[in-house]
C-alpha cells in the first residue's frame, strides 16, 4: 500500500479475483453496452469489461486517487475514470437509466467508518427510493440502490456482495427493493471463501432490471471460483419471490421448489410459536466476565462464598435438556467458571472486607474502566438484570436450537438466552418439544451464520420459531431424552420427538422427511464454512 493511502478498514477496499471480474463482465456486458463501475478500485472490473470488446463506453468512479490511477492504466485508454466520491458524482450527474450494465465490488464499510461527507448523500439516495437507512447500514447497500437506478429497463447488474444480503435484518428493505426492481435474480455462492485472509462470506448477484411484482430468484452453490463459468447460471430452478415475502431472509431460496412450497405453507398455518409459551431474553451482560465469573476455587480463595450464585457461562455447560442441581455441582467440582459474583447495590463503605479487597484488585486490573462497568459507576460492581430463568436456550448453535429446563436455579451470561415461561407451561416438556425437525428447519431459515459454522438466533427470531404442539398436550419421556442428548445423540432425540409429535399438527411422513432434508441442506451449507 502506498504512503498516504486510506486503510482497507476505512475504504472497504478488497480487490476482486480476476476470474470473478471476468465472469461478471462477460455475463453483463452486451454489444454496444454503456457500462458503469461505481467503485473501480484498482481497475479489475474496468480491465475485464474492456477485455470483452463489447462495451461502447465505460465510466469508472473511484475515491482513492492511487487506485483510480491504477484503474485508468488497466482501462488502457478505453474507460473514463472519475476520481471522487461516487454518491457525490451521482448527485451531480443524475444518470438514472443511462447504463446498460453496472458491474463491480462495492466497498464494505460499516456505519462508524463511513465518513459523513460520503454517507449523507448515499443515505439521501436511499431515502429517495423509500428505504430507511440506519446506524447498521453498511456502505454496500446504497451502492446497490444507486446501481439499480443507473440501469435502463432490461439492463444487467453484476456485483460481488457480502452474504449479509441474504440474512441480516438491516438488509430487509434492500431485499424487498431488489424483488421489485428486477424480474430475474440469480445468486452464486461458494463453499470456500472468495477472498483469501478475509472471514467474509460473499455472493455474486446477477440481476435483470425491470420493475416487477416479484422476481424469480435462483441460487447456485459452487465449491470455489475454479468452478465458475457461464454454465453456472440458470442450472438451478428459480422460485418466485412475491412482495409479501420479499423482506424475508433469502437463505430459504437455497431450497428446492418443493421444499420452499412446504415452508410457505407452514408459515401461513396456525402453528404455535415459541413466543406463545415463553419470553426469550439475552443473558446477563456483566461487562467483564474475567472479574464477575468465578470458579469455586477462586470464590473460596477470595472469601466470596456468600456473594456468588450458580451460573451457566457457556453452551458446553448445558449438554442435555435439563440442567439439574447435580449437573451444576459436577461442573463446579470440575473447575468450571460457573459462579456469578453479585455484590449488589452496596456502596463501597458497605462492602464486606473480602468484597472490598476483590473490588480493589479489579480496579488495579482496570476492569472498572470498561464501558459496561463504567456506566454503572460509582457502584460498577453491581450487575443489573439478574433473574433466574425457567429455562435456557442455546444462542450459538451447531446442530439445532435446544431448550434446557433450569432445575439448578442458575443464571446465565449472554452467551446463552434465558426464558421466562408462561405459568401453565411445563418447562421440561417445552425442552423436549424443541428437539424436532420443524423447529430446527425454521431455525436455519430465520437465524444467521457469520462464519465458523455457528448459527445464531436473536430473541425475536427464537420466539418466532414454530413449535409443533402446545407443551401441555403431549407427554414425552424427558428423562430418557435428556440422557440421550447428554450422550451427544441429539439427532436420535429429534427422531423420537418427530415421530411422537409432528403428526399431531397434520404433517405427513413425507412432510417430516422434507423438513429433515431442509435442515440438513442448510445446516450442512453453514458447517462447510468453518
Amino acid at each position: 500500500m502506498a504512503m498516504g493511502q486510506p486503510t482497507t478498514k476505512h475504504t472497504g477496499a478488497v480487490y476482486t479475483p480476476p476470474r470473478v471480474a471476468a465472469f461478471l463482465s462477460d455475463w453483463a456486458v452486451g454489444s454496444g453496452a454503456r457500462v458503469l463501475e461505481p467503485s473501480a478500485g484498482d481497475g479489475r472490473f474496468v480491465e475485464a469489461v474492456v477485455a470483452t470488446g463489447r462495451a461502447s463506453a465505460v465510466c469508472a468512479i473511484e475515491l482513492d486517487p492511487y487506485a483510480a490511477a491504477a484503474a485508468h492504466r488497466r482501462g488502457n485508454g478505453a474507460a473514463i475514470t472519475f476520481v471522487g466520491d461516487f454518491f457525490d458524482w451521482y448527485r451531480s450527474n443524475r444518470p438514472d437509466g443511462e447504463f446498460d450494465a453496472v458491474v463491480g465490488n462495492p466497498p464494505f464499510i460499516r456505519y462508524q467508518h463511513f465518513a459523513d461527507e460520503h454517507r449523507l448523500p448515499a443515505f439521501e439516495l436511499m431515502r429517495e427510493e423509500g428505504l430507511k437507512p440506519s446506524r447498521l447500514t453498511n456502505a454496500w447497500l446504497p451502492f446497490v440502490v444507486a446501481a439499480t437506478r443507473a440501469l435502463r429497463p432490461g439492463g444487467k447488474l453484476a456485483m460481488v456482495l457480502p452474504a449479509e444480503l441474504l440474512q441480516v435484518n438491516y438488509a430487509r428493505e434492500l431485499r424487498e427493493f431488489l424483488v421489485k426492481k428486477y424480474t430475474q435474480l440469480h445468486l452464486i455462492t461458494f463453499q470456500k471463501l472468495l477472498f483469501d485472509g478475509i472471514e467474509q462470506e460473499t455472493v455474486l448477484l446477477l440481476g435483470d432490471r425491470c420493475d416487477s411484482e416479484g422476481a424469480e430468484i435462483s441460487f447456485t452453490e459452487l465449491e470455489d471460483i475454479n468452478s465458475l463459468d457461464m454454465c453456472s447460471v440458470g442450472k438451478s430452478p428459480s422460485v418466485h419471490a412475491d412482495i409479501d415475502h420479499a423482506r424475508d431472509k433469502w437463505l430459504q431460496f437455497f431450497l428446492t421448489p418443493r421444499e420452499f412450497g412446504l415452508i410457505r405453507e407452514l408459515e401461513k398455518s396456525t402453528l404455535s410459536r415459541l413466543g406463545d409459551f415463553a419470553e426469550v431474553d439475552v443473558g446477563i451482560v456483566t461487562g467483564r466476565n474475567e472479574f464477575f465469573v468465578l470458579t469455586e476455587e477462586s470464590m473460596k480463595n477470595w472469601g466470596l462464598t456468600g456473594h456468588c450464585q450458580p451460573l451457566v457461562s457457556k453452551s458446553a455447560h448445558v449438554k442435555g435438556l435439563v440442567l439439574s442441581r447435580g449437573d451444576w455441582e459436577a461442573l463446579a467440582k470440575a473447575g468450571a467458571s460457573c459462579l456469578l459474583l453479585q455484590l449488589g447495590p452496596s456502596d463501597r463503605g458497605e462492602l464486606s472486607k473480602a468484597s472490598l479487597k476483590y473490588v480493589k484488585w479489579g480496579e488495579a486490573e482496570g476492569y472498572h474502566t470498561g464501558y459496561k462497568c463504567r456506566i454503572r459507576s460509582p457502584r460498577w460492581w453491581n450487575v443489573p438484570s439478574i433473574w433466574t430463568p425457567d429455562a435456557f436456550m442455546t444462542r450459538q448453535i451447531y446442530d439445532g436450537p435446544r431448550i434446557i429446563a433450569n432445575d439448578a436455579g442458575a443464571v446465565c451470561t449472554d452467551t446463552i438466552h434465558r426464558l421466562r415461561t408462561r405459568p401453565d407451561v411445563d418447562r421440561k416438556q417445552l425442552a423436549s418439544l424443541s428437539m424436532n425437525s420443524l423447529t430446527w428447519a425454521f431455525a436455519e431459515i430465520k437465524g444467521r451464520s457469520y462464519g465458523g459454522g455457528v448459527l445464531e438466533l436473536e430473541p425475536r427470531e427464537a420466539e418466532a420459531l414454530p413449535l409443533p404442539i402446545g407443551p401441555e398436550e403431549i407427554a414425552l419421556d424427558l428423562e430418557e431424552l435428556d440422557a440421550t442428548a447428554k450422550l451427544g445423540k441429539s439427532h436420535e432425540v429429534r427422531r423420537v420427538v418427530d415421530k411422537a409429535v409432528l403428526g399431531h399438527v397434520g404433517l405427513s411422513e413425507g412432510d417430516i422427511a422434507l423438513l429433515n432434508e431442509i435442515w440438513e441442506r442448510l445446516s450442512t451449507r453453514r458447517l462447510q464454512r468453518r
